[in-house]
């Protein structure tokens, strides 16, 4: 009879750790960790962020198309947004991961910020100038 209900048990708890398993899935654009190509014709600025700031290569670009494809090399969450357009962010990402986003930009000065808790606060906040 132990020998059933052992058996049981683990049937169980096997199942629960699959469900689990197959409920955490879900695309890699929403997870963060796999961004998609930037179209042809975009500028790419890639963007490295650590505890609490910003790396950005090319800090300065023409008007057009523009993919931020952000890499979290930070041990903490990080995220990037765009204040001035509200569909322009990236997946909060872990240590390690990359997400993008790409946007039409006019131009003018852009900011971009982490919104997780106080790191905007912190120094997580750099400014884009678009000519």
């Amino acid at each position: 009879m132990r020998d059933t209900r052992s058996r049981v048990r683990a049937g169980a708890v096997a199942a629960a750790v699959a469900l689990a398993l197959t409920g955490c899935g879900g695309s890699s654009e929403d997870s963060g960790t796999g961004a998609s190509s930037p179209p042809a014709d975009a500028t790419v600025i890639e963007v490295s962020a650590v505890e609490y700031a910003y790396t950005a290569t090319p800090a300065e670009v023409s008007a057009g198309t523009i993919t931020f494809e952000l890499t979290n090399d930070g041990a903490m969450s990080h995220d990037l947004v765009l204040e001035e357009d509200p569909g322009g962010s990236t997946a909060v990402i872990g240590p390690g991961e990359t997400d993008s986003f790409t946007v039409d930009l006019e131009p003018g000065s852009y900011t971009l910020y982490c919104s997780v808790g106080n790191h905007r606060a912190l120094g997580m906040e750099m400014v884009l100038v678009v000519g």
